[in-house]
């Protein structure tokens, strides 16, 4: 596994929806975390990560137990080359906003992006800028999944990391929470506690 950096192309749109995309990395493991801000295609369309796994490539093929005289996970891949080839990892990416000319709208695009489209990682700037609005917020929320609630908090967790007013931007993040969870406290709460961790 790789660390991946910003702006990296990571992989290709794979299943495409309105409000979600599946797309496949090209390095095996290499997925980008929970929570981080995606631009998608073009035009662009913004999603942020909600969910990562792993898998074979071929379902029909399961995998089966390849360790057990090894120590280590790399010694497995050492000793079984193939398995890279074999084996996939995928993640998912919910829908929160797309360029239209030099403006960036948050909703859902007219189209979604197409298949094989790139997928890129958003770095700390461009992650502040789309995130200081807080007008994707409820995109997210419609997830309604503990999944979709830890992207929430670690998208915003990622995006106070790069904005100048770390405590203003949390605290009007919460305000927005609070209005839009109000008949919903305990996941509020569940929410505002994985944003604070």
């Amino acid at each position: 596994m790789t660390d991946i950096s910003v702006g990296q192309r990571v992989g290709e749109v794979m299943v495409s929806h309105s409000q979600r995309i599946e797309a496949q990395c090209y390095e095996l493991h290499n997925a980008p975390p929970l929570g981080a801000l995606l631009r998608v295609g073009s035009p662009s369309v913004y999603a942020v990560v909600r969910e990562v796994w792993n898998e074979p490539l071929d379902p029909s093929r399961p995998l089966a137990p390849r360790g057990a005289a090894l120590e280590t996970e790399e010694e497995i891949y050492a000793a079984n080359p193939q398995l890279s080839a074999m084996l996939t990892t995928r993640f998912a990416g919910t829908v929160v906003g797309y360029g239209d000319g030099l403006t960036v709208r948050f909703g859902l695009p007219a189209q979604p992006p197409n298949l094989h489209a790139f997928v890129f990682t958003c770095g700390a700037d461009e992650t502040a800028a789309f995130a200081n609005d807080l007008g994707w917020i409820r995109l997210l929320l419609s997830d309604g999944s503990p999944a979709g609630d830890s992207a929430l908090a670690g998208f915003l967790r990622r995006s106070a990391a790069g904005v100048g007013d770390r405590p203003g931007f949390l605290l009007r993040a919460g305000r927005t929470l609070a209005a839009e969870l109000s008949r919903d406290p305990l996941r509020l709460q569940a929410i505002l506690r994985e944003m604070a961790t």
